[in-house]
């Protein structure tokens, strides 16, 4: 677990600014920059007094872009229990605790999607992150014909799209599921949303302001008996807390439903922070690890293809049909 000795340990641990540190991305991984901001430090700084925790395999960096994500990496709760990491931890989040920083980690880590919300409270921008490649309505034509296959579906009472947008999937679900609730928290989005479907003539779609985690919109699922198929596309690189995100949408699956995610693959095209992008791209086996998180199992990944840049892939996980 630890490139360091138990003497270099302790005189590495004898560091406050160190100790705050490590009890910081022991809580969250964070930034460098997130974690200048809960110290009142600069980056550089933080970088250096980082380094030696690196150096000793106590923290793990993560690059996303530009940006290096830091994150303890301290071995199993057992074994920091019984070391004198379990010490230094609680020292330091003594130390972080008083200083406030520690308080603050949820509203640094919320502050991630706050440009992303901005950007997509303007209309201006609603349809921004359905490139037009994956928004031409070339086959409109063929859309009702979909019904046809609903019979095939195991389940088709209910389905949730998540982050719907301007409503590029609506057309789609429409047809084979008996009703679709179309989720968006910005307004100016779900105007767009709204046209879309009133231009289709959608009937069964109902919309809804909000995300996965809205107790209204679980309890409205939950009175369905759950979802069919929950589809969150091109959404996931928008959340504060990914991992998080998809939790909440499983939890709005009935026993053998389906989560369906299409996000982009890594990539490092840092304009599309200014889109209100967090994150820009996922690792499968990222994905696959927070689907299994989620309790959720046949796992299947893969790339989509197509035109877009940057690469989609397609990610889904089914809610186990036992108790």
């Amino acid at each position: 677990m630890l490139a360091a000795s138990r003497v270099d340990l302790f005189r590495l641990l004898g560091d406050e600014d160190r100790l705050r540190l490590l009890a910081l991305c022991r809580e969250e991984e964070l930034t460098v920059g997130e974690l200048a901001t809960l110290l009142g430090e600069s980056q550089p700084q933080v970088s250096k007094k980082s380094q030696p925790l690196r150096d000793a395999g106590l923290l793990v960096s993560r690059r996303d872009g530009t940006r290096t994500l830091l994150r303890a990496h301290l071995g199993d709760e057992a074994a920091v229990a019984a070391s004198v990491l379990a010490v230094a931890l609680d020292e330091g989040r003594a130390l972080c605790t008083r200083d406030g920083s520690l308080a603050r980690v949820p509203g640094v880590v919320a502050q991630r999607e706050e440009h992303s919300r901005r950007y997509f409270a303007h209309a201006a921008h609603a349809s921004a992150d359905h490139p037009a490649g994956a928004r031409g309505d070339a086959g409109a034509d063929l859309l009702p014909m979909l019904a046809l296959f609903a019979p095939l579906l195991p389940g088709r009472a209910l389905a949730v799209d998540l982050g719907a947008g301007d409503g590029t999937f609506l057309p789609l679900l429409s047809p084979l599921f008996d009703r679709v609730v179309a989720v968006d928290r910005s307004p100016a989005r779900l105007a767009s949303c709204a046209a879309r479907v009133g231009q289709l003539g959608l009937p069964n779609v109902r919309l809804r302001e909000g995300d996965a985690e809205d107790a209204d919109l679980a309890a409205e699922v939950g009175q369905r008996g759950g979802a069919d198929v929950v589809l969150m596309a091109r959404v996931l690189h928008h959340a504060a807390r990914p991992g998080d995100a998809l939790t909440a949408a499983a939890r709005l699956l009935r026993r053998g439903g389906h989560l369906l995610v299409v996000d982009y693959l890594p990539h490092a095209d840092e304009a599309m922070r200014e889109q209100g992008d967090v994150w820009l791209g996922f690792e499968p086996a990222r994905l696959r690890t927070w689907l299994g998180a989620a309790e959720l199992d046949e796992v299947h990944l893969a790339p989509l293809p197509g035109p877009d840049r940057p690469a989609l892939q397609l990610a889904i996980g089914r809610r186990p049909t036992g108790n």
